[in-house]
């Protein structure tokens, strides 16, 4: 009787699950060869809600190009594949800013706790601040300049998220995280003023721009047993659709896939309290064309480490670097990290991000 080799279940899960996805277009028509065609050079741009949930967080995986999705060991990896958890020894604390485009920055936490043969139960966190209010107008013909102010928008959205991951063996571990997401594009009590016609006339309809909603996230990781070389796969935001006003978007579903290792290790390299870790990885978004993603860490001594990423297809985002330091205190492990992250728009500031991380 032939056995069952774990490494085939994400090759299997990706062609169940991907194939269907790629032969349909967002309206769920299956892609002929003429409707193909007719797409080439498309990147199917804001086709997707809630945008913030394909973020990722931590300083230390963001400086090495956001490419997460086969990291182990750190619990940011819960912002890119849940299955990474899986290799957590005892609990595991980070928390995070990022400071993002305009005056927007991104708060993030996450938590792993190891309960032995059971699995890693874990949890995650993801405030997107838009930064100071904006004063509201409205179209109003009876006033001098035209419009009159109706309050100031105070934009929110956040997502919390409970995860859980397990080794199958010593090779294989899967993850799947559920999360629920809260957006409130306007805040306060302000509402958007919607009018159509109808047969009978027209009608208009007030809007809050408030919804919330719940997503999944599943992935594995396989270490295949060469050199340390590691494939991961992850599927990101499994969820339904969020409606504005008379439209309705989905959330934006991802699919993953990558490769980790020593570099060291692949060149069979011996190299004393040294090493050079790197990150591949390739994403299918739902709302644009295909990215790629690429990292390398190197660390001395497993106390100074200094990254840098690429990242392709990006609008605004390109090159990744940064840096980080890991201290034992009697608290446990605690590395501060660093990451700077190129715009590459003179409209844009550099983007930084801060995260402490603490193992006990």
């Amino acid at each position: 009787m032939k056995t069952f080799k774990p490494f085939l279940l994400p090759l299997m899960l990706s062609l169940v699950i991907a194939v269907p996805v790629l032969a349909q277009d967002n309206a769920g028509r299956v892609a002929g060869p003429d409707y193909v065609d007719g797409l080439e050079g498309w990147k199917r741009t804001a086709q997707a809600a809630m945008p913030f949930l394909a973020k990722g967080a931590g300083a230390r995986l963001m400086a090495m190009g956001d490419a997460g999705i086969a990291a182990t060991g750190d619990v940011s990896s819960l912002f890119y594949n849940p299955a990474g958890i899986a290799y957590v020894e005892g609990r595991s604390l980070m928390v995070g800013n990022n400071s993002w485009l305009l005056d927007a920055s991104i708060q993030s936490l996450a938590l792993a706790v190891n309960l032995g043969q059971m699995g890693v139960v874990g949890f995650s966190f993801m405030n997107f601040n838009y930064g100071d209010p904006i004063m509201g107008t409205a179209i109003d013909a009876t006033a001098e300049q035209g419009f009159r102010e109706i309050g100031e928008f105070t934009p929110s959205e956040f997502f919390v998220g409970v995860s859980f991951a397990r080794r199958i063996s010593a090779q294989f571990a899967v993850g799947a995280q559920v999360k629920y997401a809260r957006q409130d594009l306007l805040g306060g009590d302000i509402k958007t003023r919607v009018a159509f016609e109808t047969p009978d006339g027209w009608v208009q309809e007030d809007h809050d721009a408030k919804t919330g909603l719940f997503a999944i996230d599943i992935g594995t990781i396989y270490n295949t047993g060469f050199r340390d070389l590691q494939l991961a796969m992850s599927f990101r935001n499994f969820g339904g659709e969020v409606k504005y006003e008379r439209e309705s978007f989905d959330i934006p579903l991802n699919f993953h896939f990558g490769v980790s290792g020593s570099l060291f290790q692949l060149l069979d390299m011996q190299m004393d309290n040294m090493d050079l870790d790197m990150n591949l990885e390739y994403l299918h978004p739902r709302d644009w064309s295909e990215r790629v993603k690429a990292g390398l860490e190197y660390s001395f001594n497993d106390m100074v480490f200094v990254r840098g990423g690429y990242k392709w297809n990006y609008s605004s985002e390109g090159l990744c670097l940064g840096a980080g330091v890991n201290v034992d205190l009697p608290m446990g492990g605690v590395r501060i990290d660093y990451a700077f992250k190129d715009t590459g728009d003179s409209l844009f500031e550099t983007v930084h991000v801060y995260s402490l991380s603490i193992d006990f």
